[in-house]
């Protein structure tokens, strides 16, 4: 991350925190003076390097100085809060000038941490409001009619044509690889690629097309849900562009060995049988021979291909392939085999278990015996896709139905995700309803506002998560 994607995105991240202490604390209060601080000094910096500040809201973008920020899963949620803070007052746009104060950022701050008073356009009050105290060193406007009300759309549809098109290249190329046809790799990177730069763009979203249903054949779509959560994961520990494109495409193909074995096995409702079993546990040594027939390769991608050899062979050695001599299963083998289980529990891709919910899925895998996976890398994938991830439906005890649209930055508030409202108390449907931030607490009595009573089955109320997702 560049210098100026850091201090861009934490001036946002700063602004936020100033806002939720102003609505949970008086302003003489030492939480809100240290926040009010840390905006006035971020604030100072960016202006001094850059001569000005802006900040843009347009759809679900948010520039800085006319940097477009990367809304990681780690820091989304206080971003898209900040969001839906200034969304709420009718704000696409708010200007700083190097003459404002702390007497300006304290009052602007206090003005859009309550909510807009009843009877008058929003933006139109906060304007007023920031007249009659003398603010003139921070301006706002409204958002642009290029952006409201599309581009959120758009992100969610170029997500799902970076998906539809990577299921169509994983079954062509393992249908081609089943009929004897030589297969290329130009296009296999391409879309690897693509999911990549999609991750990277717009990761919850990317997250809420595993829930898609649209395919029939649920192999190919497995692989693709596998590559985009090794890929988010690897993102969020920290690996560049060429490592998650090697990650990514090792995960997009990590089955391909499972092209020579007979649907009737695959396929096979309950347990398999010895010579079954036998015959299922050697897809990835086919998977390794397979991928020395791609052509195409400016250099072949050992990296993908040994993951795609080791994805089952557990950090303890204990599954398959046996090893003769003692060694380490690869990074990227551990990350697949963890984001393959996740992915085989909450979809109906096995045909041995009944698909369960997105939390369950998580807690099977903190609670998986010792040696089946990598514990540092369970317990940072519990982190990026916290206690509920994204895309799970959840009833709040407020009566409220919601679906999480991003974990909770913060490591202890797992539990507590952001949530899009799609339904009220009273079971009102409304559509893309507004965020809400679970860890936001009543400033009179100190206990959360929401918090969630379980989750529940999308199915049963008619609901596409995915349509919700931000």
């Amino acid at each position: 991350m560049t210098g100026a994607q850091t201090d861009s995105t934490a001036i946002l991240a700063a602004i936020y925190g100033a806002v939720r202490a102003l609505q949970l604390y008086p302003a003489e209060n030492e939480v809100v003076k240290r926040g009010l601080k840390e905006v006035r000094e971020l604030a100072d910096r960016i202006l001094a390097h850059e001569g000005g500040l802006s900040v843009w809201v347009a759809g679900n973008y948010m520039f800085v100085n006319d940097l477009q920020l990367r809304l990681d899963l780690h820091d989304y949620a206080s971003l898209a809060a900040l969001r839906e803070v200034l969304r709420g007052h009718g704000v696409g746009r708010m200007e700083v000038d190097p003459k404002a104060g702390d007497e300006d950022w304290q009052t602007f701050l206090g003005l859009i941490a309550t909510d807009p008073a009843p009877g008058q356009p929003p933006l139109d009050a906060l304007h007023s409001a920031l007249e009659s105290k003398g603010v003139t060193h921070i301006t706002i406007g409204p958002p642009s009619p290029l952006f409201e009300g599309s581009e959120g759309e758009q992100s969610g549809e170029a997500a799902r044509r970076t998906y539809t098109r990577s299921v169509k290249v994983a079954r062509e190329m393992m249908e081609g690889l089943v009929l004897g046809k030589a297969i290329g790799a130009r296009r296999a990177e391409r879309a690897v690629l693509a999911v990549v730069d999609q991750v990277l763009q717009e990761p919850a979203t990317m997250i809420g097309m595993l829930t898609l249903r649209d395919f029939d054949d649920h192999s190919y779509v497995h692989s693709v849900n596998v590559s985009i959560l090794s890929v988010a994961l690897g993102d969020y520990l920290g690996l560049n562009r060429e490592q998650l494109f090697e990650l990514g495409f090792a995960a997009l193909f990590h089955d391909i060995g499972k092209v020579l074995i007979p649907a009737s096995v695959l396929n096979k409702m309950g347990w398999l049988n010895d010579e079954e079993w036998r015959l299922v546990s050697q897809h990835p040594d086919f998977g390794l021979l397979m991928l020395f027939n791609v052509e195409g390769f400016a250099d072949l991608p050992y990296r993908a291909m040994l993951a795609v050899y080791e994805h089952h062979m557990k950090p303890d050695l204990s599954g398959y392939p046996r090893v003769i001599r003692r060694r380490r299963q690869g990074l990227f083998a551990r990350i697949i085999a963890l984001t393959e289980a996740y992915d085989a529990a909450i979809s109906n891709y096995s045909k041995q278990f009944l698909p369960c919910s997105p939390d369950e899925a998580i807690r099977q895998l903190r609670e998986a015996e010792t040696g089946a996976y990598d514990k540092v890398l369970t317990r940072a994938f519990v982190n990026m896709m916290g206690i509920f991830p994204v895309a799970t439906l959840v009833i709040l005890d407020t009566g409220e139905m919601g679906v999480v649209v991003a974990p909770n930055p913060n490591p202890k508030a797992l539990s507590r995700p952001l949530v899009r409202i799609v339904a009220t108390a009273d079971g009102e449907r409304v559509g893309d309803g507004p965020i809400r931030d679970l860890t936001e607490r009543d400033p009179d009595t100190g206990q959360y506002r929401r918090t969630i009573a379980r989750s529940s089955d999308p199915a049963r109320y008619g609901i596409n998560v995915a349509d919700h997702v931000a």
